[in-house]
């Protein structure tokens, strides 16, 4: 059985598995008194040096949009080591990258039910990476009058 983790390195994309994964990371990180790394990944549409910078930019504010959308207007969580970066590259090879240590934890969300199976970026992470990884599931959702809603306890 593992001693525990120095670092908790956790995909951030903004869709709801990675916010439930954010939030898991936080979890884990507080019960093995580590930090945690929040890493977007994104790949640039056009390579001209000028389009990455703007990408990388725009890459940024969508990472501090979901922090903030997690955890207030501060974008961290109170009372742990936090730290966060966005990188330009595919999320499976920006996320085995960043989770570079025997003491490290990976932790993404679970990729959608799709009716053809294909590539996703937990499958590569599992393949590929050399620490733990930790897929977490997608929150349920609960209909009440018609609408979803997702409850903070399911995340």
């Amino acid at each position: 059985m593992h001693q525990g983790y120095r670092r908790v390195v956790v995909g951030v994309s903004g869709s709801m598995g990675s916010v439930a994964a954010l939030h898991r990371a936080v979890s884990e990180a507080r019960r093995f008194d580590a930090e945690v790394l929040a890493v977007m990944a994104t790949t640039p549409n056009v390579h001209a040096a000028d389009h990455i910078t703007v990408e990388r930019t725009m890459a940024e504010g969508a990472l501090a949009s979901v922090l903030e959308s997690a955890f207030g207007a501060d974008g961290r969580p109170p009372g742990l080591r936090f730290h966060a970066f966005a990188a330009l590259g595919s999320a499976g090879l920006v996320l085995t990258a960043a989770a570079d240590r025997d003491d490290d934890l990976l932790v993404v969300g679970a990729p959608r039910r799709r009716l053809l199976p294909g590539f996703s970026t937990a499958r590569y992470l599992m393949a590929h990476a050399t620490c733990p990884v930790l897929v977490v599931p997608l929150p349920s959702l609960r209909k009440r009058r018609g609408t979803s809603s997702l409850h903070a306890s399911e995340v």
